[in-house]
């Protein structure tokens, strides 16, 4: 399912300084720097508006695919060309190709979430890794999981069934983002009360630059933690996986 159209400009325009996606790459960042073996090709499964892509650049030869049109036009506004319009579920690469791939809340807007589970693993060379985070906790369902095309959110036990079902190994699955969790758990348990019938938009919003900075260093400092150690709870889920050699 796709995000709703406004979304993806929402996306490219905050994506470079948002706090949330400033803690990403610095998980993706500190997984790449232990994982990418020397000039990588790397997936990028789902790639949106390219932020992340620009980072996967500095590792190798990085690939970008979306369902979206607006999703791969801010890529190429971004300068990056090898962005592609393809599904997770039929992905146009030969088996056993990637070293690496990424993919951050994405494959849970599709409805065949084991399929394109599958078709990662299938393209991903013996040994390769993928690195996937999701949301979790389905009581945590809110306006913005249908804003951004959510069609379902994860518990660990969830998660690990459907990657160990396509031949990965599970080598971390922590939670993330636990230092917002009891703000966003009321947050959503307010607007599922008390906000019927308001306009659907995702939580992803301009902030003050100063609350902005502040929310950064924190989340960029629990990824840091969550790169090495498992967090037991939190709004998101993080999996690294490796391909069984067979």
């Amino acid at each position: 399912m796709l995000m709703y159209p406004d979304e993806y400009r929402v996306m490219f325009e905050l994506e470079d300084r948002y706090w949330w996606y400033r803690g990403v790459r610095t998980l993706i960042k500190t997984w790449l720097d232990r994982y990418a073996p020397r000039a990588a090709l790397i997936l990028d499964g789902g790639c949106g508006t390219g932020a992340n892509l620009e980072l996967l650049q500095r590792y190798g030869a990085a690939i970008g695919v979306d369902i979206s049109d607006q999703a791969i036009a801010f890529c190429r506004a971004r300068g990056i060309e090898r962005a592609f319009l393809a599904s997770l579920t039929e992905l146009p690469f030969p088996n056993d190709c990637f070293d690496l791939a990424i993919s951050f809340e994405v494959i849970c807007n599709i409805a065949d979430d084991q399929c394109a589970l599958a078709e990662i693993a299938r393209v991903l060379k013996p040994n390769g890794r993928l690195i996937v985070q999701l949301p979790a906790y389905q009581w945590l369902w809110s306006q913005h999981d249908v804003a951004v095309g959510h069609q379902r959110r994860y518990s660990t036990r969830d998660l690990r069934e459907k990657v160990t079902r396509v031949g990965l190994s599970i080598e971390r699955l922590t939670h993330a983002n636990a230092l917002m969790f009891p703000a966003i758990a009321v947050e959503r348990w307010w607007h599922r009360v008390f906000g019927a019938g308001k306009t659907v938009h995702s939580d992803l919003a301009p902030l003050p630059r100063a609350l902005n900075a502040i929310l950064s260093a924190l989340y960029v400092l629990e990824m840091r933690v969550v790169a090495r150690r498992d967090v037991p709870f939190g709004v998101s889920l993080v999996a690294l996986a490796r391909k069984i050699e067979r």
